[in-house]
């Protein structure tokens, strides 16, 4: 069973299903605005929780939703295709356009908020002036009914998603496509923009979510197993740093746009999910769906809870020499600790938590992959159910600055583990190899060095004599047997050097 977070309070007062949320700040007051199969929008304050407005007059249940920057115009899409423009001061009905012969599922403001995108199960794409509420342009190219619409934060770019299992990028001035159709394996149910417009994230019915170049439409690495069963919904934080989903698996799950990995714990539902929102903060989310009600979850502590995650590649003989090179006086492990496989301190720390978090030990766990992560707390390992895939060392950070970013296919191996110096460090699954045995050309004994590559093979058996003579010293044996023999590949007088000191008095 994974740990679930607790909502910090309920909203009730729908009677069927919540379909959309949304949350408005105007002036210091935030709320949340829903959209319901019960035919109504309802206006709820966060801070007490209480029902504040209702916005009643719907013929039939209300879906898609969208709310303007100072909370005065609310647009409400409904299962009969009208969308209604409401005066949130007043509760009175600006407008009603019906255009659309299906249900509306999704409206979206531009940016500048000057133009209102709708889609409609009836296949259509529809742009309105949001002044004179006139269509602008009208867009049928796709080849069944479209469920989701998202413009591109610059407001240059208009992505929809159908049920034709494509996503489509619009020019927000002509309507003309831009790239090919993005293609998915399924029907694309929500589509996300990442805050500098150049990368799309879209979720399926098949549980994934896809990451895309809105530029050029190549799809960026492999689709990311999110759920198991459709997702419904996408929201995308204030900073662009998480993405939230929404399923009928009865969760809702945060993810690290720049890891792809989980974040935090699951915000665990007894229906379906069917919408999720973050606050203007980031620090909130909303969700509803099958139980009538929502739920508000303070993420804020999941945030508390991890640091700074940034790979570089680096060459470990740095490591090395200034490990040796350290004074007793720096108090370094014991050569028998690294022996067992406590591995080097690193100075590297998360950003955020420089100044009180203890040095962590890098495991290097092979040649070809030296990265130095900076520390991170995590919560220990969580293992999903039905099947969701999430590899072995999920780490909650939101702030992996330079981890890799969706832009770039997944790595397919895997990061370093980190051990800190925190009592809750999760255990290893298997053993940690001893230091040097990270090393390929470390993980010989001295007196297997083959000494055929030798053109004096009485240095190789004296430098190999000293590991078998000392058994208290074998892994610098193997040091001396490998930096000699670097050294006299390249440089055949330091062989006469060696020779000579040997026949110096002591």
């Amino acid at each position: 069973m994974e740990p679930s977070l607790s909502p910090i309070r309920s909203l009730r007062g729908h009677t069927d299903w919540v379909q959309e949320v949304v949350f408005s700040k105007n002036g210091n007051k935030l709320r949340v605005i829903s959209t319901s199969d019960d035919k109504t929008v309802r206006i709820w304050e966060v801070e007490t929780g209480e029902h504040e407005n209702l916005l009643d007059g719907h013929a039939s249940g209300t879906l898609g939703l969208a709310v303007s920057t100072d909370g005065r115009r609310i647009v409400s899409g409904m299962v009969d295709g009208k969308i209604i423009v409401w005066d949130a001061d007043t509760k009175g009905i600006i407008k009603c356009l019906s255009h659309h012969t299906m249900r509306v599922d999704c409206v979206r403001f531009s940016p500048d908020e000057k133009r209102l995108a709708s889609i409609s199960s009836d296949g259509t794409l529809k742009i309105w002036d949001a002044e004179t509420w006139e269509v602008v342009f009208n867009i049928d190219d796709h080849q069944d009914k479209l469920w989701t619409v998202a413009y591109s934060p610059n407001g240059t770019k208009i992505a929809s998603g159908s049920f034709d299992q494509t996503v489509r990028v619009w020019n927000a001035a002509t309507g003309k496509q831009q790239t090919q159709p993005l293609s998915h394996g399924a029907a694309v149910r929500s589509i996300v923009w990442s805050l500098d417009s150049r990368r799309l994230i879209s979720a399926c019915d098949d549980g994934q979510i896809y990451f895309w170049s809105a530029p050029t439409g190549a799809q960026l690495g492999s689709a990311l197993r999110a759920h198991s069963n459709a997702i419904n919904l996408l929201a995308i934080s204030p900073d662009g740093e998480l993405i939230a989903s929404a399923s009928r698996d009865h969760t809702a799950r945060l993810w690290s746009t720049s890891t792809r990995k989980p974040f935090g714990r699951v915000l665990q539902h007894a229906s379906t999910v069917c919408t999720v929102a973050f606050s203007p903060d980031g620090c909130l989310v909303a969700t509803g769906g099958g139980e009538h009600t929502i739920f508000l979850w303070d993420i804020s502590q999941e945030i508390i809870m991890t640091s700074v995650v940034s790979p570089t590649f680096v060459s470990p003989a740095p490591h090395i020499t200034s490990y040796i090179d350290q004074s007793s006086a720096n108090s370094p492990p014991a050569l028998d600790e690294l022996l067992d496989g406590a591995g080097f301190p690193s100075d590297t720390v998360g950003l955020h938590d420089a100044a009180t978090l203890s040095s962590p030990y890098l495991l290097h766990r092979d040649l070809s992959n030296f990265e130095t992560p900076t520390a991170v707390r995590t919560p220990p390992p969580v293992e999903l159910s039905d099947g969701i895939q999430v590899p072995p060392e999920t780490v909650n950070s939101r702030d992996a600055a330079a981890s890799p970013s969706p832009s770039l296919p997944p790595q397919r191996s895997s990061y370093p583990q980190i051990v800190t110096a925190s009592a809750s460090t999760p255990v290893l699954a298997s053993p940690p190899k001893s230091f040097w045995k990270r090393f390929p050309m470390f993980n010989r004994s001295a007196a297997s060095v083959d000494f055929k590559r030798w053109k004096f093979p009485h240095i190789g058996s004296i430098i190999a004599g000293i590991g078998m003579r000392d058994p208290m010293i074998p892994s610098i044996s193997r040091l001396i047997v490998h930096i000699f023999t670097s050294c006299y590949s390249c440089h055949p007088w330091f062989y006469h050097m060696y020779c000579a000191s040997l026949t110096q008095p002591s």
